[in-house]
This record gives C-alpha cells, structure tokens and sequence, in this order.
C-alpha cells in the first residue's frame, strides 16, 4: 500500500478516533443532567447521607465516560498531527475498545488493520 494511501487512512482513523470519543463526552454531559434531574426530584424526600451516595455513585459515572472518551480524542488530535506517540496510544485505545460493541469493536479492529501495514509508521513522521 503506498504512502499516500496510508496517510489517508491515518487521517480517517484520527477522525473516527475523536467522533467516537465524542460519543462518551456527550454520553457524560446527558449523564450528568440526568443525575442533577434525579437529585432535584429526589432532594426533598431523601436523607442527605443517601443524596452523598448518589452524587458519589454519579461523579464516578461520569468520570468513569469521561476518562474512557479523552484519551481517544487525544490519540485522534495526535494522529491528525503526525504525533509519534499517536501510535502507541491509538493501538492501546483501539484494543481496549475492541469491547465496545459495535463502533468500538470497528474502531479497534480497524486501528490494528492499519498498524500491520507494512510502512504504516512512517506515516506519523
């Protein structure tokens, strides 16, 4: 496959890398909202050491969504860029994402595809 043909697809993969990272960070801002929702409604009628539960349980919810989706976005910023780096976080990324069915399993499957091409590396150069 020629250089040019593998840098096209350097830049498709840093691309899918952010939208399907994005998707975590919208998933943790709706989280949130629904947890705020959930702690209005139920504010009045709850003890406070549950509501600490809760918000306890949410905040790692959400921050759980948000450290599964930031080092996707970082390692699509770094492979638009050419970053050296780029590689080994995409291919640590796109293995743990191999679980995320289905545009994680995609994503991953689609990250290794293109790191077992012969002259791939020189790409981020």
């Amino acid at each position: 496959m020629g250089r040019g043909n593998l840098d096209n697809h350097r830049r498709i993969l840093g691309i899918c890398f952010i939208l399907t990272n994005a998707l975590s960070l919208v998933a943790a801002v709706f989280a949130f909202g629904a947890f705020s929702i959930g702690s209005s409604i139920l504010h009045e009628s709850t003890p406070t050491q549950d509501l600490t539960l809760f918000w306890l349980l949410a905040g790692l919810g959400v921050g759980c969504l948000l450290l599964m989706g930031l080092p996707g976005i970082i390692a699509g910023v770094g492979l638009l860029k050419r970053r050296r780096w780029s590689r080994l976080l995409s291919l640590i990324v796109g293995a743990i994402g191999l679980t995320n069915v289905p545009f994680g399993t995609l994503l991953g499957i689609y990250a290794i595809w293109f790191y077992v091409q012969p002259g791939s590396e020189r790409v981020l150069e």
